[in-house]
């Protein structure tokens, strides 16, 4: 079995900053993206409200214009939400669009300038592979962007929800709050350092692989030699070790939010 070899990652957070970097070319549509979603989480936060009065209406026997007004209210809110959801997925894709086309021509760009002495360790054509990163952050973009500004929208208009019920439930979100930053905070750093030795490993092996590709023909004449399937092994050993590391650190945070929901939805009850 091939010997591991250390990886050392950049400084924690320096990916991020590299990311919001390659965020702020698209600064304008990605506010657009934050707008559509804020109106879309104000739209959704009232739909309950008016599903409960027509409920309301309904149980009281009025039927009645009012009746009438709510359903056309509720029914054109939701087609709103549909469509503010649907103009931040056409924003999202053109952002996608760019970030391929600014990542293809940025490599073309920079291989032919490159200085020599920073690739005496390295061997380029394994560098290059770094550029799928860029089909990784096409993927996760829509996560990023509309998920998370979402999710996040969802629970600040819900804990302003609940503040009307009682003053002190303002006090309480403000502490549900600061738990959510505390996991993440905590939690972060280390998932970022592992995930960046996973990503690491699996260009190891990818390069590993292009390697035995390209000397295909020294490996079929070195007869039925053990080599490729141990040096193999000893990467995707390394590549399974700091995935389980970085899987440890997920479930950590899930099992925190889990706890977490846990405690609130109890909170409430016993609250009232």
């Amino acid at each position: 079995m091939a010997s591991r070899q250390a990886v050392y990652p950049p400084p924690a957070w320096k990916p991020v900053k590299r990311l919001f970097r390659l965020l702020e070319l698209d600064r304008k549509d990605i506010t657009f993206i934050y707008l559509y979603a804020i109106f879309a989480g104000l739209i959704t936060l009232s739909l309950p409200l008016g599903i409960q009065a027509i409920i309301g209406l309904i149980a009281g026997g009025a039927m009645s214009s009012s009746l009438v007004l709510l359903i056309v209210v509720v029914t054109v809110g939701t087609a709103l939400t549909g469509l503010l959801k649907v103009m931040q997925l056409t924003v999202t894709e053109t952002l996608q669009r760019r970030i391929f086309t600014r990542s293809a021509f940025e490599f073309a760009f920079r291989i032919p300038r490159i200085r020599m002495e920073s690739l005496a360790r390295e061997y380029p054509p394994e560098l290059v592979n770094r550029f799928f990163d860029t089909l990784t952050l096409q993927k996760g973009l829509p996560k990023i962007l509309m998920d998370f500004s979402t999710a996040f929208l969802q629970i600040i208009f819900g804990l302003i929800l609940i503040s009307f019920y009682h003053p002190f439930f303002v006090f309480f979100g403000l502490i549900l709050l600061l738990v959510l930053a505390a996991i993440f905070r905590f939690t972060g750093p280390g998932g970022l350092k592992t995930s960046l030795q996973e990503s690491k490993y699996k260009y190891a092996v990818a390069h590993w692989l292009q390697e035995l590709a390209r000397s295909v023909t020294t490996f079929k004449l070195s007869g039925t030699s053990r080599f490729p399937l141990e040096q193999t092994d000893g990467l995707v050993v390394n590549y399974l070790d700091a995935r389980r590391q970085h899987f440890r650190i997920l479930l950590f945070q899930y099992g925190n939010i889990v706890a977490f929901k846990t405690i609130v939805t109890g909170a409430l009850l016993i609250l009232g």
